[in-house]
Parts: structure tokens; sequence; C-alpha cells
């Protein structure tokens, strides 16, 4: 795991259990981790296992995706919910719809169309 994304899931888990207003101590035990391993987590002093990153966005009630993106992106639940349903449905689509999408907001973007 690089050290950018490293970053960004450390804050997110900090930020995430902040949020449900529970302890290091408390979110060490839903996960089945030592206290010490979520301290580390969230200094990014240590990584961990994928299926560790699901069981700490289970126990958040978020997507596993939503610990990997940067803070600049808005939590899912803040959006309008007319964009949440789009969201919702565009995850849905064939990976080859997904992947056109993409590009096209990528060029729009670069082309600041949007």
């Amino acid at each position: 795991m690089n050290d950018e994304l490293r970053v960004i899931i450390s804050a997110n888990i900090k930020k995430y259990r902040k949020k449900m207003k529970i302890t290091q101590s408390q979110l060490a035990e839903q996960i089945g981790k030592t206290v010490e391993m979520v301290c580390q987590l969230e200094n990014n002093i240590a990584s961990t296992k994928l299926s560790t990153l699901e069981t700490i966005a289970h126990v958040f009630g978020i997507e596993p995706y939503q610990l990997l993106l940067p803070h600049e992106y808005p939590d899912f639940e803040t959006l309008p919910p007319e964009l949440t349903d789009l969201m919702l449905e565009i995850q849905e689509q064939p990976k080859e719809f997904l992947e056109a999408l993409t590009q096209l907001l990528k060029y729009c973007n670069n082309n600041h169309n949007i």
C-alpha cells in the first residue's frame, strides 16, 4: 500500500470513528483487534488487510471504498438526494458504461465544460 493511500485511510478511520462518537477501544472491540492496532491505523503507523478495512467500514455503516476517498470528496450522506439516487443508479451499471462515463467526465472537466 502506498504512503498516500495509507494517509487517506488513516484520516478516514479517525474521521468516521469520531463521527460515530466511539473510542478507539470501542472500535477495536467491534472489529476484533487491539486498541494499539486501531491507534496505529489512525496515526499511519501500520497498514492492515482489506478484510479488516471491510470490517471497519461495516462498523461505520459505510461502503469500504469510502475509506479510500481523499478528504476533498464529500460524504455520501451529505449529497443532495437526487445526486445520491443518481450515484446509486450508476453503481448498478455495467463496467463498460462506468468506464465510458468516467472518460466523458474527464473530457468535460479537462475542457471546463462542467
